[in-house]
């Protein structure tokens, strides 16, 4: 790579970084692309170099957690070789909120803002369908019934266990996964 993309590289990532994070803490609405040119250092006509909106920064974050779940489903946790897909999956999940918690902020607090979420809605349906199929999946092999019904219904216990772990300080994600894990144990 060439110290021109290297550079160009850097510039974007500190402005997703910039932006991920004012979004978190202001909201999506409540940030001006200005201030988000003036957090990273750099000038709005640089900025505008690299994304055409502040719309196409959202997007651009939102590829890159999307990246990050993908990513999730291939990994095994830290230290941990065995277990099944839904134990993977639940821990997996919880690494993923810690790491990348102002990006669960930032897609948490959009999914209730209409024109945001206009925005996103076919990508963000391509992602619920992508996680419940692999939930799914995770299911049929550890021959758990009805397992179209039962991935909604783990689905939907893993984004309300991230939901209460954005919202409250001290709650105990690890705890509350455990228990979500032992539900599933043969």
């Amino acid at each position: 790579m060439s110290r021109f993309q290297e550079k160009r590289e850097q510039s974007i990532h500190t402005l997703t970084e910039v932006a991920l994070r004012l979004f978190a803490e202001q909201g999506y609405e409540g940030t001006s692309i200005r201030t988000i040119a003036s957090e990273a250092g750099m000038s709005l006509g640089l900025l505008y170099n690299y994304f055409k909106s502040k719309d196409e920064l959202l997007e651009a974050i939102f590829k890159r957690g999307v990246q990050d779940i993908h990513d999730s489903f291939r990994q095994q946790p830290d230290g941990e070789s065995s277990g099944s897909g839904i134990e993977r999956h639940i821990r997996q999940t919880v690494k993923l909120l810690k790491e990348k918690k102002d990006f669960w902020k930032l897609l948490h607090g959009i999914r209730m803002q209409s024109a945001v979420v206009r925005q996103l809605m076919a990508d963000m349906n391509e992602q619920t369908a992508y996680i419940e199929s692999q939930i799914k999946q995770n299911l049929i092999a550890a021959g758990i019934p009805f397992p179209d019904l039962e991935a909604k219904l783990l689905f939907a216990s893993i984004d309300g266990m991230a939901h209460h772990f954005l919202l409250h300080e001290n709650y105990p994600i690890d705890d509350v996964a455990t228990l979500l894990i032992m539900k599933y144990k043969k």
